[in-house]
C-alpha cells in the first residue's frame, strides 16, 4: 500500500512535525499493512492519495488510522 500526503506550502507546518507524523504513521500502519510506503511533501494544495488497496474495508480502515493519528496530537514534539 502507498499513502501519499500532500500538504498546502502555504500552512506552517515545520519539517520535523512533517517527519514526527510521517514516524506515526508507519508505527500505526505497519503492523496491519506490512507493505506500506508513505510519502508526505507540501506541495500547492491539501490532498491524500491511497494507493494499492482493493476491498472498500481497507479503504475505510486506513482512513480511520489516519485520522486517529491527525487527531491525536500526542506526537507532536
Amino acid at each position: 500500500m502507498r499513502v501519499e500526503i500532500m500538504i498546502d506550502k502555504e500552512q506552517q507546518i515545520s519539517h520535523d512535525t512533517l517527519e514526527a507524523l510521517e514516524t506515526e504513521l508507519y508505527r500505526n500502519l505497519l503492523p496491519v499493512y506490512p507493505d506500506t510506503s508513505i510519502r508526505i511533501r507540501k506541495g500547492s494544495a491539501t490532498g491524500l492519495v491511497l494507493s494499492g488497496l482493493k476491498l472498500d474495508e481497507d479503504k475505510k480502515r486506513v482512513m480511520t488510522i489516519l485520522q486517529q493519528v491527525w487527531e491525536d496530537d500526542s506526537w507532536i514534539h
